[in-house]
């Protein structure tokens, strides 16, 4: 205990017990003045008065007691939630993927900074064939344990899903009706699902109320806003996604809201493209964007405002390619199947025999 609170606390009790002995002599001598006991009677009302402040100090001893006792076990219980907490958040990032090998050119990074000890953000990479990834960027509605608890339904549907090869608007319509069964509505769940083609040069991506990824090109920009409403919250809810071609020296990044709303006022693609002037690799560009969203304020006039960051980027290394193709090719895509260009000339089977660009030269 410092000396300075000691003596504090010795110089209050002293002055206390001057005040109380004051306050007393007066009182008797009132006592004495108007009502002129006898001896007797005045000793008997001093005994009562020692006793009724003995009782008193016992109660005040007692209860301070069990509230020392009171504060104890709240502090043993908060250490047990702490401890509990400090567990889930481990077992949360353990559950986030690790990142996919750089191949024909492409290099991954990803981030995520929840609020508190554990959040409702989270991402994942399935490998469904050779070449060919399926990524999820995801928030959960609210914060904290439930938010968490629904993380690991969400991640086990969509590898489920997404190692049947379907398509992500398939993926999300199945995730959307799966995560509404279990949880009625409460949370639901803003994602966004992409399957890149490494060997085709495609992305195919399908977007649930999340907000929308970047895919910028050296001459173009493409939103990622194609797709339906937040997975989980309607009921036969469906989805539409898009087929867009990816070039050297494209990058692709796709963020939860926690970043757009600390970047609150500076669009995305201009943060991305001053990143990108800079130079670097996917985790330096990743990091970048991700410095910037921890050191936003937030929407304006919400001083209070806090939520989790995610950040997933993956660039095209330049080889060398010609700028021939640096607009990106679209079309819609809701057959259901992750299309393949067959080449040049060729059509894609999962679009309905639907003609398709020629595919690009190499990275």
């Amino acid at each position: 205990m410092p000396i300075g609170f000691t003596r504090r606390a010795l110089a209050e009790s002293a002055a206390a017990a001057l005040g109380g002995y004051v306050l007393a002599a007066a009182l008797e001598a009132v006592v004495i003045r108007w009502l002129q006991p006898t001896e007797w009677e005045l000793a008997w009302v001093s005994d009562l008065a020692l006793a009724v402040a003995l009782g008193v100090a016992v109660y005040l001893w007692r209860h301070l007691l069990a509230t020392r006792h009171e504060l104890a076990e709240r502090e043993r219980a908060e250490i047990v939630v702490q401890t509990q907490l400090s567990l889930a958040a481990d077992i949360q990032r353990r559950l986030l993927p690790p990142l996919p090998a750089a191949a024909n050119g492409c290099e991954w990074a990803a981030a995520l900074r929840p609020a508190g000890k554990i959040g409702g953000d989270f991402y994942d990479f399935v490998e469904t064939d050779p070449d060919m990834w399926i990524v999820l960027v995801a928030d959960v509605s609210g914060k904290g344990i439930p938010a968490a608890m629904a993380l690991g339904s969400l991640r086990s549907t969509f590898r489920a899903l997404a190692r049947q090869r379907l398509a992500p608007s398939q993926i999300l319509g199945q995730l959307s009706t799966a995560f509404l069964e279990d949880w009625q509505g409460m949370p639901y769940v803003t994602c966004i699902v992409a399957a890149f083609n490494l060997r085709a040069h495609t992305l195919v991506y399908s977007n649930a109320g999340h907000p929308p990824g970047i895919l910028l090109g050296p001459a173009h920009t493409r939103y990622l806003d194609r797709g339906g409403p937040p997975a989980g919250l309607l009921s036969s809810a469906t989805f539409d996604q898009e087929l867009l071609s990816v070039h050297a020296g494209d990058i692709c990044l796709l963020v939860s809201d926690g970043v757009t709303e600390a970047l609150d006022g500076v669009p995305l693609e201009h943060r991305l493209r001053a990143a990108k002037v800079r130079g670097g690799s996917a985790e330096e560009l990743c990091e970048s964007v991700m410095t910037q969203a921890l050191r936003g304020d937030g929407p304006s006039g919400d001083a209070t405002w806090d939520d989790d960051r995610t950040v997933v980027v993956v660039t095209v290394r330049d080889k060398g390619g010609d700028d021939d193709h640096a607009q990106a090719v679209t079309h819609d895509d809701r057959s259901g199947a992750i299309p393949v260009p067959s080449g040049p000339g060729g059509s894609d089977a999962g679009n309905g025999g639907a003609p398709v660009p020629a595919a690009p030269q190499p990275w």
